[in-house]
């Protein structure tokens, strides 16, 4: 009997050190799990100066854009499409052709792809402005147009363009265009005495990137001798009216851009329509008669806008002393301060470009201030990094 109670007790301090060794073994594999759970995507601070400016992502230098696998609110998904020979680094507004990818950064509210805004190559992937939901990370939600749900719209041609009010333009639209996806509009304002075509063939908007993802538009002035100018700006609502029922815009998203007397017009828009235009790029401007640049509140400007202000420091066709107004008047209207940051990718004389800091927040403003040769040496012509430096900065605005 003594013998079986002392096998008894053997046996069951056996069974408590066998119960113990699990119980011990399965808390520290929780624990394990615990450590090891990923706590969210970093959202990427970097840049050139290590400063992010009110409202926008990193000025420049994200790591982000290497791999198409930068975080961003909502969920932050891998873009991995995105990546490309031209996403080595980040360009104001984001990563540059890979922050997002053909996904962009999808989460929650987030912002989706737009039905292939992405791919490989060329200009390089990138996030879409389209999708549904809220503004994410600071950025405006989408906002559909009347013409969603249109299909087949009229586009023109150059040959056979449409008409509004006077002036006549046609529109080129992405590739496997989706009446019912919301689109990005890129509006290219030409230069006085040049084609309507001068946009589509100079501009940059064609190729790989703005060709999947963008609307493209290209208006010409009603009078080509004279250029653009004042008689223009009331063109601009029945011609927005027209475009915005006829194809699915995002209204949050309309760009405006333009050379010359061109780039006047846009640097005009910015503030008479600054609640319908999100982006102006006024290239190699001269003032506009009854548009001073002096204070913005002298106009009454029409909310804020992305302002990209491009001026040839050598500029012999016009001069160079209306871009630093037109830099002034938006940083102004924006309340930036006065402390610049160097854009990554782009410091070079052809380039120059530079990111003011203290913005309102979602409306950042970016100098260039370039030696581009462009235009016969004249320094006053489209420069050649501009289609690129816009793709990457607007295509995750």
């Amino acid at each position: 009997m003594d013998r079986n109670l002392k096998l008894t007790k053997t046996l069951n301090v056996s069974l408590l050190r066998t119960a113990f060794g699990a119980s011990m073994l399965g808390a520290c594999f929780v624990a394990g799990c615990a450590t090891d759970s990923p706590t969210g995507p970093d959202t990427p601070t970097g840049g050139v100066a290590g400063s992010t400016t009110a409202g926008s992502s990193t000025v420049g230098g994200s790591s982000a854009g290497m791999g198409g696998s930068s975080a961003g609110g909502g969920g932050g998904s891998q873009g991995g499409q995105g990546q490309s020979g031209a996403g080595t680094s980040a360009v104001g507004g984001g990563a540059v052709g890979g922050m997002s990818g053909a996904g962009g950064m999808s989460g929650t509210g987030g912002m989706s792809g737009m039905g292939g805004m992405g791919g490989a190559g060329g200009m390089g992937g990138a996030g879409g402005s389209s999708g549904s939901g809220g503004s994410n990370g600071g950025k405006p939600a989408v906002n559909p147009s009347m013409g969603c749900g249109k299909a087949n719209p009229a586009t023109g041609t150059s040959g056979s363009p449409l008409t509004v009010s006077g002036h006549q333009y046609y529109v080129k639209l992405p590739t496997n265009y989706n009446p019912s996806t919301p689109y990005p509009v890129m509006m290219m304002f030409n230069p006085t005495n040049n084609p309507i075509t001068w946009a589509e063939q100079n501009a940059g908007f064609e190729g790989t990137g703005p060709k999947e993802a963008w609307i493209r538009i290209y208006p010409t002035m009603a009078n080509n001798a004279a250029g653009w100018g004042a008689n223009d700006v009331a063109f601009f609502q029945p011609f927005y009216d027209q475009v915005t029922s006829s194809y699915c815009i995002d209204k949050a998203r309309i760009f405006t851009a333009g050379e010359s007397s061109g780039g006047d017009f846009s640097g005009v828009l910015g503030c008479e329509y600054g609640d319908k235009v999100a982006v102006v790029v006024p290239c190699s401007t001269k003032p506009v008669n009854g548009y001073s640049l002096d204070v913005p509140t002298k106009r009454q400007c029409k909310g804020e806008v992305t302002a990209v202000v491009m001026q040839g420091k050598n500029d012999t066709e016009v001069g160079p002393a209306n871009g630093p107004k037109e830099r002034d008047f938006y940083a102004a209207l924006n309340h930036c301060g006065t402390t610049t940051t160097p854009v990554a990718g782009y410091t070079d004389t052809l380039s120059n470009c530079v990111m003011f800091q203290g913005c309102d927040a979602g409306h950042p403003v970016y100098w260039c201030n370039h030696t581009d040769p462009n235009y016969g040496n004249t320094n006053h012509g489209w420069p050649t990094f501009a289609p690129k430096f816009l793709w990457q900065t607007l295509s995750v605005y």
